[in-house]
């Protein structure tokens, strides 16, 4: 499989036939969407981690049963973990392929339009497929047009390390850090694997080897933030109890 920018650049072509396609034929479209993430190394490890230990089931009962008061329509929401987002329109896209969820229920049920088809094929582009595609391109393809990255004064690192508190939430707010950040494809998917799997680490020698895992990414890549902070102290008591 090819990881460089063309394979990217395929993705992002498929979401743009898949949006630009008929109803008709949009089964098809998204089959070979799925197909360019299954060519992309990056984009294949990215969503096979990101989709392992999401609770797709429990994300469908959440988010797809939502109706307003007094409005018989299903409404669709999405998580707000941006990670998170990307693994819920994955996993429907996978569903699709799949035949386990039929496109023109979901769109009658989610996208009603008047009984059109087409009208609700566009807005279900515009509501999920184009948000998908955009998300991925920001994450991949343009870290340079974000701000790069300043590594912290040694006094601003001190007061982090001060104010540093190891939690679940720390992970998980370094991993949006991570997402939106001026990283490499690369180093994010690199980034996003360990901290994923230091989420659901339980013994001590794993968290350790995770911590001192990212504590080397971090330090080879110049992050460091409070929340860094928090890991490497962390790290350090757990050291103690080996």
């Amino acid at each position: 499989m090819d990881t460089g920018k063309e394979q990217i650049a395929l993705f992002l072509r498929r979401c743009d036939e898949l949006m630009q396609s008929k109803y008709i034929i949009a089964d098809t479209k998204i089959g070979e969407l799925l197909q360019s993430i299954a060519m992309s190394d990056l984009l294949y490890a990215f969503f096979r981690d990101a989709s392992k230990h999401f609770d797709y089931a429990g994300a469908k009962r959440k988010y797809l049963n939502f109706a307003p008061y007094g409005d018989a329509q299903k409404k669709l929401l999405f998580p707000e973990d941006p990670v998170e987002r990307l693994a819920f329109v994955f996993c429907l896209f996978m569903e699709f392929d799949n035949k386990t969820m039929d496109l023109g229920w979901f769109l009658q049920e989610y996208f009603y339009e008047d009984g059109s088809f087409y009208e609700s094929f566009y807005a279900f582009c515009n509501q999920v497929v184009k948000p998908f595609r955009n998300a991925v391109k920001q994450m991949f393809e343009e870290p340079s047009l974000r701000r790069p990255l300043r590594a912290p004064a040694p006094q601003e690192e001190a007061e982090g390390e001060r104010s540093a508190s190891f939690d679940a939430r720390c992970i998980e707010r370094e991993k949006k850090l991570v997402y939106s950040s001026a990283l490499a494809p690369a180093d994010k998917v690199d980034a996003l694997l360990l901290l994923n799997a230091l989420a659901g680490a339980q013994s001590i020698q794993l968290r350790c080897a995770l911590l001192s895992g990212y504590d080397r990414f971090a330090r080879t890549c110049g992050r460091n933030n409070e929340h860094i902070a928090a890991m490497r102290a962390e790290l350090a008591r757990l050291k103690e109890m080996l």
